[in-house]
This record gives structure tokens, sequence and C-alpha cells, in this order.
């Protein structure tokens, strides 16, 4: 089905050319599967397009050497790259020297990190022309507008991986396909997963909601799909017919115990025909689009801290991690506690 509405390609969709351009794919295949228009894939396929080297040995006359017209993923992007850079975008910032000596004077005399900075101008209100994400304002210190501030050590860690690009398409349906409105967490039901591993085989998986942040931690005898499938399918019967409406997503890494896309997906229910959730991979290297899981894993971490032979936590130490996360009042919920939403959220289906 093409899609309407997209202007550019994505680098997950580069690398589905890529992929099946190299397997002989008709191109008017490549276009539906991508979810293009016939006409996008031609002009991505110039965009991409380069001469490759190709010798033949020949018994009498020796190496042969001749060019093969092929198509690079990675060349279409960063000529891709290079147009937007020339589009000379006016940055936000430009002109607005209050906040650019209000971020500079957090930042570097305050010790007041840029995420917290922006929070604080939107929380307060503060009358600043400029309005800008934290991903914009990294983008700035990063660019050195703002003065005196440069990306430390651990910040820049954080926001190092964006910078990594994937090697090979998703095992599944990618977050770019997830639905927008998933982002503002105002819809109850969508979930992230994860493991919390050890030095031993066994690993803890953690389920959390991105709404209520309710956490569900499940101890596995290995990090494996089959281990996550079996997790997957005691809920679905814990739950019942409320499954689909309390898990409408799950979004997942690349990690090989998530690989089995098909069976997360599939219901224990109606023969093993229907659909309980949809599953969603994350980009490789950008953990930050599971940040919940991230954050609660940090808190898990608390109770089982890194180094922690999981071999020994028996079921009930490992119910008993997840009692005291739900239980923890949170700011960012008001002070109330997770499992105080998740309930009431439960109460209302």
């Amino acid at each position: 089905m093409k899609q309407k509405g997209t202007k550019n390609l994505t680098w997950t969709q580069r690398l589905q050319i890529d992929t099946l351009i190299a397997a002989n794919v008709p191109k008017q295949k490549i276009a539906e599967q991508v979810g293009i228009h016939i006409r996008t894939l031609y002009y991505e396929l110039k965009r991409g397009r380069y001469e490759h080297k190709v010798t033949h040995s020949d018994f009498w006359y020796g190496n042969k050497v001749k060019y093969e017209k092929r198509y690079s993923a990675d060349i279409a992007q960063q000529r891709y790259d290079f147009v937007c850079t020339a589009k000379g975008r006016p940055l936000k910032v430009a002109n607005d020297f209050e906040f650019v000596r209000y971020v500079s004077n957090r930042m570097v005399k305050e010790k007041i990190s840029a995420c917290a900075v922006v929070g604080e101008i939107k929380r307060n209100k503060m009358p600043f022309a400029t309005t800008v994400s934290k991903t914009t304002l990294y983008r700035y210190i990063d660019l050195g507008l703002i003065d005196g501030v440069s990306l430390g050590k651990r910040e820049n860690d954080k926001s190092s991986d964006k910078n990594k690009q994937a090697k090979r398409p998703p095992r599944g349906v990618s977050i770019e396909k997830r639905p927008k409105d998933i982002r503002e967490r105002t819809e109850f039901g969508h979930w992230e997963m994860d493991c919390v591993c050890g030095p031993t085989k066994e690993v803890i998986l953690n389920l959390t909601e991105r709404k209520t942040r309710k956490v569900i931690l499940f101890k596995m005898p290995d990090q494996k799909a089959a281990s996550v499938i079996h997790c997957l399918n005691v809920l679905e019967k814990r739950y019942g017919k409320l499954f689909r409406k309390i898990f409408k997503t799950i979004t997942v890494d690349n990690g090989s115990e998530f690989s089995a896309f098909a069976d997360m997906q599939k219901s224990i229910f109606g023969r093993g025909k229907g659909i309980r959730t949809a599953v969603y991979y994350c980009h490789p290297y950008s953990a930050y689009e599971r940040g919940s899981n991230e954050r609660l894993n940090r808190e898990i971490r608390k109770l089982v801290p890194k180094g922690t032979d999981l071999s020994k936590l028996t079921i009930e130490n490992v119910e008993e991690v997840e009692r005291w996360v739900n239980k923890y009042p949170r700011g960012v919920l008001g002070f109330a506690t997770s499992e105080e939403l998740f309930n009431n959220e439960i109460a209302a289906l």
C-alpha cells in the first residue's frame, strides 16, 4: 500500500530498498513493500546510484574490469542530508540574546542540565521569544551557539548513539510506523519491553506502560525469544479478553530475544489465528525511544544492582521489586503511584 503525504524517505526505507534491490525483487513490488510511489522509487534509485567495479576472470584474456550501476542506501542518505543542510533554514535562537544568556548562565554557573533548563522555562512560562525542545537545545550547544557551554561526557554519551546508523532493516515493523500520538502518553495501553541482565544467563523481563509507568516483571531462565513468548502468553491468560485493551502496542529493541515478531503478536486464543498486540522495533542504538523502560530499569537497579547473580533471585524477590517500583510516588505523575493510576485505568475499561 502506498503511503500518502510522505515527502522524504527514512533511513529504514532506504535499507529496505537496498536489501530488495540486491534480492532482484521487481521495482513495482519494492515500491509496494516500502510504501512509496513507483516514481519516488526511481528518484531514490537515481539519488543512490554509483558505479561498482566488477572484475571478471577470463582464461584467455585475463581479468576484465567493468562498472555496474548499483544503488547504495548510504550514498543516498548522504546526498539527502547534504541537500537538507543546503536549505539554510533559519535558527530560532539567532536573535534571542536573552534566551542564550539565560541558558548559558544556568548551565555554566549553576550547573543545570540542558534538559532541566528547557523544563524550567516551559513550566514557569518564561517570556522568551525562543521556544525549543531538549533535542534542539542540544543541537544549538553542539553548534557552539550557547556561550561557554559544551556537551559534557555524560550528556554527549546519551546522544552519541543517535549518530550511529543501522546496518540492516528492523526485525519487524519499525517505530517509524507506530502511530505518532503514542509519543504523547495520553492513551493507556502502550508498553515498552526490555531485559535487565546480570552475569549469569537468567534475566528479568521488564514491561513498562508509557502513561502510568506501571511495571510488570518476569524472571526468565534465559534471554531467548521462546522465554519472552512464554511471558506474553502468561499475561494474555491473566487478563483474558482485556489483554488487547491493556496491551495495545509493545515497543522493543532489536535484541535477539525479541526476534520472534509474529509469535509475539499472535494470540494464544482462537487457534492462534488472531493478533493480540502490535509490536514495533526501535532504531538501533536508540534507547531513548524506550525512555520509560530505561528510566524504570534504573529504579530496578537500586534493588538489583549491576553484577547481581539473578539466578539467586526467587520469583518472590522479583515480585517484591515490582511492588516497590509500582508503589513509589513519582513527580512525573504528580506524586501519584504507578499502581494507583494503573488500577484506575483497568477499572475504567
